[in-house]
């Protein structure tokens, strides 16, 4: 009969072989087996297939993605000057931030997700949850791993591991020494056209992973391992479609194609006018129509996925990362100590569109213009009944040489973000016979080059950058003991954790000149700004070992994530935030260990958040952080395993998170009167994380034959409803404005794998497998933006169904 087999794990929690049911904490181990099942090569495919796990990639950015957990997210992934809420470990190495952090690892051996405030046993401090990647070791035998896929959208994987023999013994001259390189490409055609001639179609996958593991064991209580990894990804983004658009007005009452209409009948009558501006005929009013055309048929297709799209930019990332890590292990009787080194370097390339109206301008300099072109040409011309004076206060010759030389577009993203890290990790871990403990020391130094050329409502706000290069110094203490006092057969287990943690934080904000049509040779911007940061955050738990088959835990825990600056917006500084959360929770294996029940129950109190939102008042769409009151929160996981029969195994996991903002700031006008301010706290969402979410699979051997083993495996991943953002506002003719969310809908996801396995071929296996993901095809948004005063409201679509043949080799 099935059961649940117990593979020891050496968490990054506790640093000692503990199995998951032993630990007083909520976490999810994912095996080699599961990754594979559910497709997850890297953290963004986690989202959705983890109990309380939500998030999305950035638009715009292929491999940039938050994750969310328990309703804490780390805002807009793409923001150089943003540290990560969830935090994200390589083997032991802390990922400082989120860009490009979901780029994919070449041979994963497993992932732990932790829940909830983390950081007196390891690296950063997170308020969140934890999410540790776990790479395969070198066997020290020789052996092969290869598998080929083939797919639809002409999607062509492969996957290529091989394990070298050791050479050398240990405790013998400089000892053993084994090795391991492993290499992954994946490779798919685009998933949607792109209409525009010349244009590169949207949403294809190039991406590669190299990787090399060295397992040097000089002694029986000295060792040594090194891993170097690297991860190109080189992919046009995805579809940003438009599907609505904001009101013109802050009262929105006046819609922005009526308001369109307007200016072309006031357009129409100054052209027929002697002696008014040519242009208003020969290019302003076929562009007011061509924009009118266009803003129509994106209203009347709305929302839903679409097999096209335009670009006036096609949009692309390119990004490579690499990655060094080297653990020096020594043990000396009960006592281990351990010295964790971690190097990282990121650079991240984005171009483009950011939503799907085509501007470019013929030949004679008519197009689809972005409609605050129109709007402000509308108010300039009804100045003077269609003419142009020729005075540096209309100045209709610098607004329409602009055109001609930057373009008319909504949005063009021209961004390069480069970032590198050194981390050092010291550990002594320890034990007696009533006492386990950890004591740790952590330092972290970072760096990053931030160049933004993006814009936004071309020409009127100008070509204004924004540069900045920002760096962070950290240096953390921390311990954990746990206590077995012996009490009632040594079933009590109390824990104590704490941490101290030194930050600082600076910033070189450079805005070079530009020039506007309106403003005309506008002034750079430059300041330096340094800030330091501290903080005592721990935990305390008390775990009672009811049966051997039954543990049960309270857990008390504070988080903390420091301050700093953000780039994006000049001289933006935010402060820290900080969590304290309560847990109870029980696992318990039953029916002879063919049955898994894990629950907990948990509240939290958020304190001065830091939420991002996008920032149009400067006429370009930028992230602008918050620090946002304090939001009261309750929720619960439930997972549930059963082997009901011989060879099938079943899964459920429920997770529920209730509870929006407490607190949050008011959305003020430009003006001093106090009647121009909007209760933030009446608007404010909680924002990538659905309420519900249900995740179930059965896994079946159906028949073992003398060819090999026939095996299904059947997913479902449901999730509720969810906001993307807190929220979305903007400053209207100097009114204070709150736009209503585009709520991300509930889906459900069906994916399923066929397969032949354990087949005998000479000494090794082979596996043939058919697999189909979103098999349903389900029409689902995975993220929106609204641009505020810029006019459009977008959406970006989750993949729609993949199928495909894999074929695996292992020796």
């Amino acid at each position: 009969m099935s059961t649940f087999n117990r593979p020891l794990i050496r968490p990054i929690l506790q640093k000692r072989e503990e199995t998951n049911q032993e630990i007083p904490i909520s976490i999810t181990a994912l095996s080699e087996s599961a990754l594979d099942k559910r497709g997850i090569r890297n953290s963004g495919d986690l989202i959705g297939e983890v109990a309380g796990m939500g998030g999305f990639e950035a638009p715009g950015a292929k491999g940039t993605t938050v994750l969310s957990m328990r309703g804490m997210a780390g805002g807009s992934p793409a923001n150089l000057s943003l540290d990560p809420a969830v935090t994200i470990y390589l083997d032991g190495i802390f990922l400082g931030k989120q860009v490009g952090a979901a780029t994919d690892v070449a041979e994963i051996e497993r992932v732990e997700v932790l829940r909830g405030p983390q950081g007196t046993l390891y690296g950063r401090n997170s308020t969140g949850g934890a999410v540790n990647f776990i790479s395969r070791k070198p066997s020290g035998e020789f052996g092969v791993r290869a598998t080929g896929g083939i797919g639809n959208y002409s999607q062509r994987d492969l996957k290529l591991n091989v394990d070298l023999p050791t050479i050398g013994e240990v405790g013998e001259g400089l000892g053993s020494l084994a090795a391991a390189v492993g290499y992954q490409t994946r490779k798919r055609d685009h998933l949607y056209d792109n209409d525009s001639p010349g244009q590169e179609d949207f949403n294809d996958r190039d991406r590669e992973a190299y990787r090399l593991s060295l397992k040097w064991d000089i002694s029986d209580s000295f060792f040594v391992d090194y891993t170097y990894d690297h991860s190109e990804l080189d992919e046009a983004n995805a579809l940003e479609q438009v599907v609505g658009f904001t009101p013109v007005d802050a009262a929105g009452m006046v819609p922005r194609i009526a308001a369109l209409q307007g200016v072309l009948a006031g357009a129409q009558f100054w052209a027929s006018q002697p002696g008014t501006d040519p242009r208003i005929g020969s290019r302003w009013i076929p562009s007011i129509q061509q924009t009118i055309a266009d803003y129509q048929a994106a209203e009347t297709r709305g929302s839903g996925r679409r097999d096209e799209g335009h670009s006036d930019h096609a949009p692309y990332t390119n990004t490579e990362l690499k990655g060094h890590a080297l653990t020096l292990t020594w043990d000396v009787g009960d006592i281990t100590f351990k010295s964790i080194t971690g190097y990282r370097e990121t650079e991240s390339y984005v171009f483009g569109d950011l939503e799907d109206i085509d501007s470019r301008l013929d030949a004679d300099g008519i197009g689809s213009y972005n409609d605050l072109v129109h709007l402000t040409l509308g108010q300039l011309y009804g100045a003077t009944g269609g003419f142009d004076p020729g005075i540096p206060q209309l100045p209709f010759d610098a607004i329409w040489d602009s055109i001609d030389n930057i373009g008319a577009f909504h949005s063009k993203q021209d961004t390069t973000s480069e970032y590198e890290q050194l981390s050092q990790e010291l550990q002594m871990v320890g034990s007696t016979d009533s006492v386990e403990y950890v004591l740790g020391l952590f330092y972290f130094e970072d760096d990053g080059e931030y160049r933004r050329d993006a814009i936004f409502a071309a020409p009127l706000a100008g070509t204004a950058a924004q540069y900045y290069d920002n760096s962070t110094e950290a240096i953390a203490a921390y311990g954990q003991a746990t206590w077995r006092p012996g009490w009632m057969e040594e079933r009590f287990a109390f824990t104590l954790g704490l941490r101290y943690t030194e930050e600082d934080k600076d910033i070189d904000y450079d805005y070079p000149p530009y020039f506007s049509p309106f403003a005309g040779n506008v002034p750079g911007q430059a300041i330096s700004l340094e800030e330091s940061f501290d903080n005592v955050s721990g935990n305390f738990t008390v775990a009672y070992q009811a049966t051997d088959d039954i543990n049960a835990f309270l857990r008390y825990s504070t988080g903390y994530r420091s301050g700093g600056f953000n780039g994006e917006i000049f001289n933006n500084p935010y402060d820290d935030e900080e969590v304290e959360q309560w847990e109870i929770g029980i696992k318990s294996d039953w029916w002879d260990g063919r049955m898994r029940i894990n629950a907990s129950l948990y509240t939290y109190i958020w304190e001065d958040i830091q939420t991002t939102t996008i920032d149009t008042s400067g006429g370009s769409a930028s992230t602008k952080v918050v620090n946002a009151g304090e939001a009261d929160r309750w929720g619960g996981e439930v997972e549930f395993l059963v082997a009901p029969i011989e060879d099938l195994i079943l899964s459920l996991s429920y997770a529920h998170i209730d509870g929006d903002f407490e607190e949050y700031p008011d959305v003020c006008g430009l003006n001093d009167f106090a009647d121009t301010c909007l209760s933030g706290e009446k608007y404010a969402k909680r924002g990538s994380s659905p309420d519900n979410q249900v995740s179930f699979s059965a896994d079946y051997v159906f028949a073992r034959t003398a060819l090999g083993e026939w095996t299904g495996y059947l997913q479902v991943n449901w999730q509720d409803e969810w906001f993307e953002s807190p929220m979305w506002n903007a400053v209207v003719s100097d009114q204070p404005v709150v736009y209503p969310h585009q709520i991300m809908d509930e889906r459900t996801l069906v994916s399923a794998r066929l397969s032949l396995e354990e087949i005998e071929l000479g000494d090794g296996r082979m596996r043939f497998t058919l697999w189909g993901d979103n098999l349903t095809d389900e029409d689902y948004p995975v993220y929106s933006i609204n641009f505020g005063s810029l006019g459009p409201i977008t959406e970006q679509y989750g993949d729609p169904r993949t199928y495909g043949l894999e074929v695996s080799y292992e020796y």
